[in-house]
């Protein structure tokens, strides 16, 4: 469960941001891309680059095997994302 602030309290490029994304794709972002827009200098970008690295740097595992297991333990774990 988000935080109500998240879905509507984004700074103004965000929001803007979040508005494009609505508008090309014809639906509202998902609920993942206003997480990591809300404050980015805080939880998107650090988190973001952790993902990147974990989910395409350096591993034994493909990049699409990374992302069958993620979408394998979201599945198990009733994950909205």
């Amino acid at each position: 469960m988000r935080l109500a602030i998240v879905d509507g309290g984004h700074a103004p490029a965000e929001a803007a941001m979040l508005k494009a994304i609505a508008q090309h794709s014809g639906a509202e972002p998902l609920g993942v891309v206003k997480t990591l827009l809300y404050r980015p200098e805080l939880f998107g970008e650090p988190f973001s680059e952790a993902l990147d690295v974990a989910m395409r740097g350096p591993s034994e595992w493909s990049p699409g095997e990374r992302e069958l297991f993620a979408a394998f333990t979201s599945l198990l774990r009733p994950c909205p994302f």
